[in-house]
């Protein structure tokens, strides 16, 4: 059994490894504070805790989940895999794609696999709906419109989403996955344009980001990534076609009562699709992981995904369009030069 050590003892590491833990062996968790992840270790009965060091110096850790600000990804997945670790990342990859390119630069140089945790594309909702687009039967594409928006009152201040020093915002938090399912349903898709409202205490922040984007083919997509849903929020696709239209809801977390239903021009109701509760999404990750780690096999979480897509693409490392309004900094630019110094030795 693959054994899985945590760094980040927030409320994501229980949901997202501990939980639906089955296929895996949680072994370690570590934090910035020992005592916090003594408490973790503690309470879900994990055999040990202790620093982001001694997960990466543990021999029972084949694996090191990242449940960390996307700021510091980078640095703690080139430490676990130059430490002989395979790396999942929390979503999104990295803080911007520069970074995010190495890390899949460090997988490459040290023979181990980095994956980023866009868990929900594992569900089999998921890939029904990416095959009901590919299939042809709602005709030639006019127009799409992805909204992911989180209700307003989740996000307040002194959430770490709206702190600009850790790569937060709410494209970085939900936008990555409009991209993300944009890529695999269409290939890499193109900013024409953009706005957001920022967040007063820090501009850095964007609320809510609103883009047009253009897809294979000139096709025009909408997309809305934003912390100011309302009530209910939004995890919503909408495809306009020639002979039918598309509308899936709950993408991000399918078990949450995720529906797809294809649509005729007149209304008709050509199907329709509801999901089982019980096919979690958390737990198919776990399951992925396991199995393309002892098989070698490809995986649509690789933080660089082999060969091409299927358009003919090559595909980028991920988080690189979700980051397109992200730059690193001179220094962030010199520390990266470093690594690479390093990995070409």
């Amino acid at each position: 059994m693959i054994g899985i050590g945590i760094l980040g003892a927030g409320g994501i590491a229980e949901r997202a490894m501990v939980e639906p833990s089955r296929a895996v062996d949680v072994v370690a968790i570590g934090a910035r504070d020992p005592e916090r992840a003594r408490a973790f270790a503690d309470r879900l009965d994990l055999p040990a805790w202790g620093d982001y060091d001694a997960v990466l110096s543990d021999p029972r850790v084949d694996l090191v989940y990242l449940a960390l600000p996307p700021i510091v990804h980078a640095e703690w997945a080139i430490r676990a895999l130059e430490a002989g670790k395979h790396v999942l990342c929390e979503k999104p990859l990295s803080a911007n794609g520069t970074t995010a390119a190495v890390i899949a630069e460090t997988a490459d140089a040290t023979g181990r696999r980095a994956f980023v945790g866009f868990r929900y594309r594992l569900h089999p909702f998921i890939a029904d709906l990416l095959a009901t687009i590919a299939s042809g039967v709602l005709g030639d594409v006019q127009r799409v419109e992805v909204d992911f928006s989180i209700p307003h009152f989740v996000v307040k201040p002194g959430n770490i989403r709206l702190d600009g020093d850790l790569a937060g915002g709410a494209v970085m938090d939900v936008g990555c996955y409009t991209v993300d399912l944009l890529r695999a349903a269409w290939g890499e898709p193109e900013v024409a344009s953009a706005s957001a409202r920022t967040y007063d205490a820090d501009p850095r922040i964007d609320l809510r980001t609103d883009a047009e984007l253009r897809l294979l083919g000139g096709i025009p997509a909408a997309v809305r990534a934003s912390f100011l849903g309302d009530d209910a929020g939004a995890m919503e696709v909408r495809v306009a076609r020639s002979a039918a239209a598309l509308r899936a809801t709950s993408v991000i977390v399918p078990q949450w009562g995720a529906t797809l239903t294809v649509t005729s021009p007149d209304g008709t109701v050509l199907r329709e699709v509801a999901v089982d509760p019980a096919e979690n999404s958390y737990a198919r990750q776990l399951e992925h992981l396991r199995d393309v780690l002892t098989a070698g096999a490809d995986s649509p979480l690789d933080a660089h995904r082999r060969g091409h897509d299927a358009h003919g693409r090559r595909d980028l490392p991920r988080g690189r369009v979700a980051a397109a309004l992200t730059h690193p900094s001179p220094s962030e630019r010199r520390a990266l030069d470093r690594w690479r110094h390093r990995l070409r030795r």
